[in-house]
């Protein structure tokens, strides 16, 4: 019996450490690339000021296709705190405030982190809407009925983003129930978001002050 452990202890043990992890030249080319991200944000003003594309949805898609990529899977955690994707955790709060600091949004990314969802949300925008009487599927269809955008809900424990990309509207958030982790989830499935007595969203792509405000910083 004590021979037979051994050997599924050592059997065990060779398992271990034949899983690879994540090295740090992995984590440096995942940051090199988060990087030119970030950095093809001037590039992307400079078009929105003379395209006649609505800039708020280029705003949107950016976030959506050129930063959230890198997050998704990034572990959560109540005090995760990362400014990195992919390494460390990171709380819902902290997610949102990074991710639009990392998109070139001017704001105190630990300030608005600890704040209350509604507090963080108004401070942003004043483009604000609350749903306290309507159903799940209704307020589904309500957000939707805005057009194509991002906006920030903020819910009785949690917050994260909205995006609508004219045919689904996705909630993206760092979860903490499920995986544990950054997650681009569909809204209409999505447990938290439905059982949530309490939902205020603030349009931030639809807001033109904002964008206004995002394109001269």
């Amino acid at each position: 019996m004590k021979k037979l452990i051994l050997r599924t202890l050592t059997a065990l043990f060779a398992l271990t450490l034949s899983i690879e992890l994540p090295s740090r030249a992995f984590y440096s080319s995942q940051m090199n690339t988060y990087e030119k991200a970030i950095h093809s944000i001037d590039s992307l003003k400079q078009s929105c000021r003379t395209s006649k594309q609505d800039p708020g949805i280029l705003f949107a898609r950016y976030i959506d296709q050129q930063l959230i990529p890198f997050w998704i899977g990034t572990p959560w955690d109540f005090n995760g705190t990362t400014q990195i994707p992919g390494k460390g955790y990171i709380a819902c709060g902290y997610f949102v405030t990074t991710v639009l600091r990392d998109a070139g949004v001017n704001l105190n990314r630990v300030k608005l982190a600890q704040q209350a969802s509604e507090t963080m949300i108004k401070s942003l925008t004043k483009t604000v809407e609350h749903y306290p009487n309507c159903s799940f599927a209704e307020f589904i269809q309500k957000i939707k009925a805005k057009g194509v955008g991002l906006s920030i809900i903020g819910l009785d424990n949690h917050t994260g983003f909205l995006y609508y990309d004219g045919k689904e509207l996705y909630f993206i958030h760092s979860s903490y129930v499920g995986t544990g982790r950054v997650a681009k989830e569909v809204a209409s499935s999505n447990a938290i978001l439905q059982y949530s007595n309490y939902k205020v969203v603030g349009f931030i792509s639809r807001d033109k002050a904002f964008i206004k405000r995002w394109l001269a910083q």
